[in-house]
């Protein structure tokens, strides 16, 4: 057991209900790379963008599958992590938060490079000051605490469907069938948007990094994904249909693409909605980008594998305020580096495919490892059935995923391997400097109020 207590400077208060954490679900998966990728990978890919990101839902589909298992058994806060460790091993679960700080600025230049880029539809103003002013805005909110971003979240996410319904409804009467032929004029760049179309699905990982603080998590988070998954995929296929329906693929390539879409059949005051569109997506996409990773560095340094000082709870606002700074701070420096849209995006779908893969691997020994929890799930699968599809399904799409990148873009490959080793190195290196039985023994056990009442009744699945 862990020696973590349940103390208030400890834990989070629950405080999200059913509505907001559907806003917070959705609106982070419908966010600002759905609106920048579709017209870098249709430059090259073309119309069979369409078919890639239908084949894009069936990781997130799988990432579904393992987020509501493992949230109604287990909700905790960082919980990937937590899964992770506890279920596969303590080194593949220690990846999770060290690999968490590439992916989280990755994902904000991204966003805000989206942001820049629709920004300067309506203002002429320098990129790098929007970006910035961006960063700003959203580490402050975060800091201030989850009640303040989920507010901000809502209010956000409905101004982003109606946008998204102002492009799709008449977009879809006016596409051209002419603009589908031909629909493979590249295989490899169709592969390599399967990849990358992942990455805006990742927004469903949101709940189970976010466990503690939901209302009836047991129930809820099963049910939110339910109905989130169905909505994001609707949007996403008739979005990127419209897109290369109305405008040949030869003229597409930028990430503001959309914008120019809705010009062909929209008057003059298209561009701008989906620009503003766009910048609610922005709003809503790093909103939870620090929102959750911030919780699985919280989480690691209550385990003592990452320094205990990001464990630390802010008195005021209840929020992880150091693991935050330390995840919104650097973007600052590192702006002038942000470029390649599609190679961040490769790089944070593989690295995230990957960490789910081994999700699914602690799915199937969950049943072993917690039974009180898998009996009292109110959402769980057999064993030897939906649990085994769901570790092979996973493999298989994540192989993939694995070949296609290495041949189509092997610097992101051999950078994540090349993370994983160096990983490995300070992994064992804090064993060292520490107590490594006690390491491990929190690093494979739950805190006191993660536990169950073991006078549950237990099922025999």
């Amino acid at each position: 057991m862990s020696d973590t207590t349940d103390s208030e400077s400890t834990t989070l208060s629950s405080s999200i209900g059913l509505v907001g954490v559907l806003a917070l679900l959705v609106g982070n998966a419908i966010a600002v790379p759905i609106f920048v990728l579709p017209g870098p990978l249709a430059g090259t890919s073309g119309p069979s963008l369409v078919l890639a990101i239908v084949l894009a839902a069936i990781p997130a589909s799988f990432v579904v599958l393992y987020n509501a298992l493992l949230g109604s058994a287990m909700p905790v806060a960082g919980g990937l992590y937590v899964y992770i460790s506890r279920l596969t091993a303590p080194y593949w679960g220690f990846l999770v938060p060290f690999t968490i700080p590439l992916v989280a600025w990755a994902s904000l230049l991204i966003t805000a490079t989206g942001f820049a880029e629709y920004t300067r539809i309506f203002f002429d103003v320098p990129s790098l000051l929007l970006i910035y002013v961006l960063l700003g805005f959203v580490l402050v909110i975060n800091l201030i605490g989850l009640r303040m971003v989920a507010q901000v979240q809502i209010l956000f996410f409905l101004g982003l469907v109606v946008t998204l319904l102002v492009f799709i409804v008449p977009g879809l009467g006016s596409v051209e069938t002419a603009n589908y032929t031909p629909f493979f004029p590249d295989y490899g760049a169709f592969a390599l948007a399967v990849v990358a179309l992942f990455y805006p699905f990742l927004g469903f990982g949101l709940l189970i990094e976010l466990g503690e603080e939901i209302e009836d998590p047991g129930r809820t988070i099963p049910l939110v994904l339910g109905f989130g998954i169905g909505i994001v995929a609707l949007f996403y296929v008739a979005l990127i249909a419209v897109l290369v329906g109305v405008v040949p693929y030869t003229n597409l390539g930028s990430e503001a693409d959309l914008a120019l879409a809705a010009a062909t059949f929209l008057p003059w005051w298209g561009e701008y909605v989906v620009a503003t569109g766009a910048i609610f997506a922005v709003v809503t996409t790093v909103n939870t980008t620090l929102l959750v990773f911030s919780r699985t560095l919280m989480r690691a340094s209550r385990d003592g594998v990452f320094p205990e000082f990001l464990a630390t709870i802010h008195p005021r606002f209840e929020t992880p305020h150091y693991a935050i700074l330390v995840l919104g701070l650097p973007p600052f420096v590192l702006v002038p580096l942000a470029g390649e849209i599609v190679g961040l995006s490769t790089f944070i779908g593989l690295a995230s495919l990957t960490a789910y893969f081994f999700c699914a691997i602690g799915l199937w020994n969950l049943p072993r490892e917690f039974p009180e929890h898998y009996a009292n799930a109110p959402f769980r699968l057999r064993r030897y059935r939906g649990l085994l599809f769901a570790v092979v399904g996973g493999g298989v799409v994540t192989g993939a995923f694995w070949l296609v990148t290495l041949f189509q873009q092997p610097v992101v490959g051999v950078v994540l391997i090349g993370w994983f080793i160096l990983a490995y190195c300070y992994y064992r290196y804090r064993l060292r400097s520490s107590d490594r039985a006690a390491v491990y023994r929190t690093m494979t056990t739950l805190d006191v109020h993660e536990r169950v009442d073991t006078s549950g009744e237990h099922g025999d699945d």
